[in-house]
């Protein structure tokens, strides 16, 4: 692909997506492609791509290229390759007040991770670093992405 993607796309796209509804980058067009369940039924039907709404007719028309083994789409980054976990725990190990930084730490170890370090994260009022932070862990992992699949990018 000679047209740089635009890592916004990227992100967006790695937001976007869910266990069933993947998204996919374009290498022809540069666009990420996302793959909703209602794109997956109407691709599965027998409606011509021309009677569907028009929203829907660029998802099903790719969705149907892949499935006919095209390989010119890149699955985007998925939650398998995005670990959460790690970047509250390297979140925590960064926050310079050693009390808060414990107090993270601790809770992530155990049951409702998440929620519990969502809930410390608020009570400590350190929700803005904490989004920079992961906001940034995102933007590096869509770097590497790119870079692995040796396509040039534009950070807007």
């Amino acid at each position: 692909m000679d047209k740089p993607v635009k890592l916004s796309d990227i992100l967006d796209g790695m937001e976007m997506q869910g266990e069933e509804s993947p998204c996919y980058l374009d290498l022809e067009t540069g666009s990420v492609v996302f793959l909703s369940t209602d794109i997956q039924s109407a691709a599965t039907g027998d409606k011509p791509v021309e009677d569907l709404s028009e929203w829907m007719r660029g998802g099903v028309t790719a969705l149907r290229r892949i499935d006919a083994g095209e390989t010119n789409f890149i699955g985007l980054p998925d939650r398998f390759e995005i670990d959460e976990y790690d970047m509250m725990r390297d979140f925590a190990y960064s926050v310079e007040d050693a009390d808060v930084s414990a107090e993270l730490l601790d809770a992530i170890s155990g049951a409702g991770a998440f929620r519990m370090f969502r809930s410390t994260v608020h009570r400590r009022r350190i929700e803005k670093q904490w989004y920079a932070f992961r906001d940034d862990a995102y933007k590096q992992i869509a770097r590497d992405w790119c870079e692995s699949h040796h396509l040039s990018y534009t950070e807007d």
